[in-house]
């Protein structure tokens, strides 16, 4: 992971260097965007001691409206499993949790495309909806620590805000791949009695200031549709 942030630090400082001679350069009228990535949980020690991420997509259909300005639609799927130190102790035996955390979001994306060579350009773009949580295979429990018991299925609102570094790969300029680099806020607090898991000393001792956030550093694509260009 460090190396790919590394990696993706170095793109987007080279890409400064030659930006304003392709500033009047216009991407596509309409644009399909998709990625996917590992999402790593922050922010609440507690999240982050429970939960791993696994992976996280999106796919969105976009239109250019001015300058290199884009709004748009997508949806977002997410999906986390719990960390393995997690068991349910039974005698003298114990056996692993499997709980975990499907996420399905819709959004609206805003955003802005700017060229730094006739192939290459950075994406800035701020996606905003509503996200449903679910956690799935969680485990009955009676612990009295647990009660009373945290919902499984919730709706909450969520913001993420994405970059990333794209280069046009096609002769015909249709297609374009990217790193890219997103940083999600849920606007909700965990709760560590929805999976049960209050009970473990390792979790309920941990901070849990925060809303659940996550940073996703991934691969994505971009298909380019009745491409249009200006000053290239």
């Amino acid at each position: 992971m460090r190396k790919f942030l590394s990696i993706f630090c170095l793109l987007l400082a080279i890409t400064f260097l030659g930006q304003d001679n392709f500033a009047n350069k216009q991407n596509a009228l309409v644009t399909i965007r998709g990625n996917i990535g590992i999402p790593r949980t922050v922010s609440s020690q507690m999240f982050r001691t429970c939960f791993a991420g696994v992976y996280e997509t999106n796919l969105s259909v976009n239109i250019r409206i001015a300058g290199n300005f884009f709004v748009g639609m997508g949806y977002q799927n997410s999906y986390f499993q719990n960390n393995k130190f997690l068991k349910f102790k039974y005698f003298n035996a114990s056996i692993p949790y499997n709980t975990r955390i499907a996420q399905h979001a819709g959004f609206i994306k805003l955003g802005t495309d700017k060229f730094f060579s006739p192939t290459g350009y950075m994406s800035y773009s701020l996606n905003a909806g509503l996200l449903q949580l679910n956690y799935t295979n969680v485990n009955a429990d009676t612990n009295k620590l647990n009660r009373p018991y945290g919902f499984t299925k919730f709706i909450s609102p969520y913001v993420q805000p994405e970059m990333s570094v794209n280069f046009i790969v096609d002769e015909k300029q249709t297609m374009s791949l990217s790193i890219i680099l997103s940083y999600t806020t849920l606007f909700s607090h965990f709760d560590p009695k929805a999976p049960r898991f209050n009970q473990f000393e390792e979790i309920n001792g941990k901070k849990n200031n925060y809303y659940m956030t996550w940073f996703n550093i991934g691969f994505g694509f971009t298909v380019l549709i009745n491409k249009k260009s200006k000053g290239s």
